[in-house]
């Protein structure tokens, strides 16, 4: 009897232990509190010229494969249908493993459509549909001008052609207001570092595919830049 209720007594003293780690926070799949994450940005980075509008907005981090991070503030009262589209994609993890494919020293980074494979730039067929061109010149009172560090959707001479791609402006580049929809900006002047360096990669005509067929282009960067991660933080309170 008595080595029956001690082994009922260790079972119990293990259970016991068992649920008192699993309230202290060892469960990883919690996410962390985006409010919290803001908080730490703010310590952590130095805002500069740049800063954020509100905390109740959405942020992306994007990380890469030199390691550097780009942290944006996305705009949905700017440019509603872009934010929706933009976090779509960064949710369901299609940035990851895309490059920046078009570099223009002075203007801007652009990535978003294009893989490495093979050493190679490979288009990367966007999963939804293109969306509407938020933008003066498409009906759409978008002023949010095209500033450095502003966050804005890339697109053909189709105004309502944008899907995955986005470019990042490295400096002031006025001719794009009212024409391209700008939807967000860096937050930090460690993110504008980044993209400064991002914008002077040195760059060539090469070719880029689209499936088995190539097509030359030009300003596309030698080094090949990736996403390693993109992560959406939105505080929602």
């Amino acid at each position: 009897m008595k080595k029956i209720l001690s082994v009922i007594l260790i079972l119990t003293l293990i259970f016991a232990m068992t649920a008192l780690f699993a309230s202290c926070g060892g469960n990883e799949n919690v996410a962390e509190d985006p409010a919290a994450i803001i908080q730490r940005w703010q310590k952590k980075y130095t805002a500069g010229d740049f800063g954020i509008r509100s905390k109740k907005n959405p942020f992306v981090e994007f990380t890469f494969s030199t390691g550097d991070s780009i942290r944006l503030e996305l705009y949905p009262s700017v440019a509603p249908i872009s934010v929706n589209n933009f976090i779509t994609y960064v949710t369901e993890g299609f940035y990851e493993g895309t490059a920046f494919h078009r570099i223009i020293e002075g203007q801007m980074i652009q990535g978003g459509g294009f893989s490495i494979k093979n050493d190679s730039y490979v288009h990367k067929d966007p999963t939804h549909d293109a969306i509407k061109g938020e933008f003066i010149a498409n009906g759409v009172n978008n002023a949010l001008a095209h500033t450095a560090g502003v966050l804005s959707m890339a697109r053909t001479t189709v105004y309502d052609s944008a899907t995955s791609q986005f470019f990042i402006c490295s400096g002031s580049v006025p001719s794009w207001n009212g024409s391209y929809a700008a939807f967000g900006r860096v937050i930090d002047k460690e993110s504008m570092a980044a993209v400064s360096r991002f914008e002077k990669l040195e760059t060539h005509s090469e070719a880029l595919y689209y499936g088995d067929t190539a097509s030359n282009a030009s300003d596309v960067p030698i080094t090949r830049v990736t996403v390693k991660k993109a992560t959406l933080v939105w505080d929602k309170e």
